[in-house]
C-alpha cells in the first residue's frame, strides 16, 4: 500500500447515506449481517458525544468549548456481533443510554458544529481502517469513506420517514403521535441541511447507488445493496 492509498478495509467498507429515518440503520444491520462485518451507526457516536456533553453540563451553545470537550473524549465503537455496535465512553458501555429523550433533543445542536464533525470523521476513519464496516450516516460516501467502492444513498419522502420513526418510538414504549414526529423529522432535516451532509439525493456521492425506499420493503433494499456490493467488489 502506498502512502496515498487508503487501507483495503476502507475500500471494502459500505457507505450508506440518507436523511433521518430513511432506513439506514435497518438496512445497514441486515447488510452487515449478510457480509459478516460490523454495522457502524455514526449517529451513535454523535449521541454518545451529546450524552457526555449533557453529563458534563457543557453549554451546548458554546461551539468552541463543545468541540474541545469532545476532542478530549475517550470514545470508541466495538462489536461482539456484526449487527450490535457498542459505544464506549471511558471504557464504559453507554449504548443503552443513547436513545434518552434529552439526548434526542440535543444531538442536532452538537452534530451541527463543524469542529465536532471533523473530529468524529477522523475517529470514524480510524475505526474503519481497523476492519471493513457497513457505515451509515449523512456524509459517509461524500466525506468519511470516500474511497469505499460501495456507496448507497437511501431516499424517502418526509411523511414515510416520519411514519417509520413513529413506529420506532411506539415500539420503544415512548408516547408520541404522527404530528409530533413529523414536526421533529422536518426540524431534524432543517438542522442537518448544512450543505455538507448528504440528506437529499442531489447531495449523494457522484458514484453512489440511489435507492428510493418509499415503495420498497427492507428485504428488497438490502438485496439491491448487496448486489451493488458484489458488483463493486468483484464478488459472485
Amino acid at each position: 500500500m502506498t502512502a496515498d492509498a487508503p487501507p483495503e478495509s476502507i475500500a471494502r467498507s459500505v457507505a450508506i447515506d440518507g436523511p433521518t429515518a430513511s432506513g439506514k440503520s435497518v438496512v445497514g444491520r441486515a447488510v452487515a449481517e449478510a457480509l459478516g462485518i460490523g454495522f457502524f451507526d455514526t449517529g451513535l457516536m454523535y449521541r454518545a458525544c451529546t450524552l457526555a456533553v449533557l453529563r458534563a453540563k457543557v453549554n451546548n451553545e458554546d461551539d468552541a468549548n463543545v468541540a474541545a470537550f469532545i476532542q478530549s473524549l475517550n470514545l470508541d465503537m466495538r462489536w461482539q456481533e456484526p449487527t450490535d455496535p457498542r459505544v464506549f465512553l471511558d471504557e464504559a458501555d453507554v449504548t443503552s443510554l443513547l436513545r434518552d429523550p434529552e439526548v434526542e433533543r440535543t444531538v442536532s445542536l452538537v452534530s451541527r458544529i463543524a469542529e465536532v464533525r471533523d473530529e468524529l470523521v477522523h475517529r470514524q476513519r480510524i475505526i474503519a481502517s481497523r476492519e471493513p464496516v457497513v457505515m451509515a450516516g449523512r456524509d459517509i460516501g461524500t466525506r468519511v469513506l470516500v474511497e469505499a467502492r460501495t456507496k448507497v444513498f437511501l431516499d424517502a419522502s418526509t411523511e414515510i420517514r416520519a411514519r417509520r420513526r413513529l413506529g420506532e418510538e411506539l415500539d420503544a414504549g415512548r408516547s408520541t403521535n404522527f404530528g409530533e414526529v413529523l414536526t421533529a423529522t422536518r426540524r431534524r432535516d432543517d438542522l442537518d441541511n448544512t450543505g455538507h451532509r448528504a440528506i437529499k439525493r442531489e447531495q449523494a456521492a457522484a458514484d453512489a447507488l440511489v435507492i428510493d425506499t418509499d415503495a420498497l420493503g427492507i428485504d428488497q433494499v438490502v438485496e439491491h445493496t448487496l448486489a451493488h456490493y458484489r458488483a463493486m467488489n468483484g464478488a459472485a
